[in-house]
């Protein structure tokens, strides 16, 4: 058995495919221990697997903003006095990290001390940490064609993103049955990501007569602090949650999704085939979400609409739902994304650095 830290906290992209390795390795006699963030994000996430094993750990991001960067030094050497602890009393065969400000102090103190360390990056422009750990992981796992310069090519790997087990296809009766919607009618799943997009829940807001008039039927998940409720009519079921825990059964229930271009998101949306809108946020670092968008409708499996231009989506949105055609293409294109989506190499490295470290430790 080997035992294996997870640094994934901080943002549901980062906690989601932590959560799915942990899954795989506690279904095959291993132990896992992830750290998480203090945010509320982390805490709504990781509340329905009391089967696997979660620590808050001390992390602050780099920016933006000058007093950010004034902060993150003496914030990342508390973080590594947290992440030694904690390295210590789990006493980990191997780390691996998915990126964030969850992940650095955890990475540098299992260098220190000489456990592997292998990085996961999900995003088609990889982020600071993942650029700063990648200097001395062992193993770099990044989307297929991505590569960070400078670094031995033997030491990067294509690596799709781990998806949990229950993110999986249902039949949309099945799954709109469990959300309590009615089986007829088009509905529309709008999601920001684990943190919500208030731009995405005022255009919900500002078009229920458009979604009463049509018979459409929405889901929009606002994030901590966002509006909850229900309008209902006599053809439109509206409902406001602020987090969603059936995840599947939402993207399987829906006819199309408006989603931000998270990789884990677009991961989850080719999982359960569901054609989507993406809005890029336009603030992510390195404008990373249009890289993915951009990669994802290059395909046929997603349409890429700007922020800017959202005055069009209602549109768009409700040109989709009126084509069979297009939808079944773009779902078409979503199970040759969720084909290719492979990520049984870095499982296998992980283990095998881990073993080998064991058998040294001994």
């Amino acid at each position: 058995m080997s035992r294996i830290l997870l640094a994934c906290g901080g943002t549901g992209g980062h906690i989601a495919p932590g959560i799915a390795l942990a899954q795989r390795l506690k279904e095959e006699g291993h132990e896992s221990l992830l750290i998480v963030s203090r945010k509320i994000v982390d805490t709504q996430m990781t509340a329905k697997y009391a089967g696997l094993n979660f620590i808050a750990g001390r992390g602050r991001g780099f920016g933006p903003g000058l007093i950010n960067k004034i902060l993150f030094l003496p914030s990342l050497l508390g973080s590594m006095f947290s992440a030694w602890g904690q390295v210590r009393r789990f006493r980990p065969d191997a780390l691996v990290c998915f990126g964030g400000f969850m992940s650095l102090a955890p990475a540098l103190v299992c260098r220190l001390k000489g456990i592997p360390v292998l990085v996961h990056e999900a995003n088609r422009r990889p982020g600071k940490a993942v650029r700063l750990i990648a200097r001395f992981a062992q193993s770099i796992h990044l989307p297929a064609g991505v590569r960070i310069e400078g670094l031995a090519d033997n030491r990067q790997h294509d690596a799709g993103f781990p998806i949990r087990k229950e993110i999986f296809l249902s039949a949309r009766e099945v799954a709109r049955k469990a959300l309590n919607f009615p089986a007829t009618g088009r509905l529309i799943l709008v999601t920001g990501g684990s943190q919500g997009a208030h731009v995405l829940t005022y255009w919900v807001q500002s078009n229920l007569s458009q979604f009463a008039s049509r018979g459409v039927h929405v889901l929009c998940l606002t994030g901590a602090g966002g509006r909850v409720g229900e309008v209902r009519t006599e053809n439109s079921t509206v409902r406001f949650e602020e987090f969603c825990n059936q995840m599947g059964s939402a993207y399987s229930a829906a006819d199309c999704a408006i989603t931000r271009a998270g990789a884990g998101t677009i991961a989850e949306l080719a999982s359960c085939r569901t054609p989507a809108i993406l809005i890029p946020y336009p603030l992510a670092a390195d404008d990373h979400q249009t890289a993915n968008a951009q990669s994802v409708a290059s395909l046929g499996a997603a349409e890429l609409l700007k922020e800017s231009s959202i005055a069009d989506l209602s549109e768009k949105v409700f040109g989709i739902l009126n084509d069979n055609a297009r939808l079944a293409s773009m779902r078409d294109a979503l199970a040759m994304m969720d084909a290719s989506n492979r990520w049984d190499e870095m499982y296998v490295e992980t283990l095998q650095l881990a073993a080998a470290y064991a058998a040294k430790r001994v």
